[in-house]
């Protein structure tokens, strides 16, 4: 990845859509006024199954923490 940071914080009702483009495939995360976008050539795969592991990774950790604070509720 080229150095750049981004910040962005995820909403209940972002919403994410893949598009192919010219050999490339394009992944936007977003919502209303921001939007995230990757560009991601073929030699990318791993790089974005490693991405995809790494959130659903803190897909579970948040279940876990939403399931905790329902108990402690």
């Amino acid at each position: 990845m080229k150095s750049l940071t981004v910040s962005a914080h995820v909403e209940p009702d972002s919403v994410s859509r893949l598009v192919t483009f010219d050999g490339f495939v394009v992944v936007r995360v977003g919502g209303r006024d921001v939007e995230v976008t990757l560009l991601a050539s073929p030699d990318t795969s791993k790089a974005l199954r490693d991405l995809a592991a790494r959130l659903n990774e803190a897909a579970q950790i948040l279940d876990t923490m939403a399931t905790s604070a329902e108990v402690s509720a």
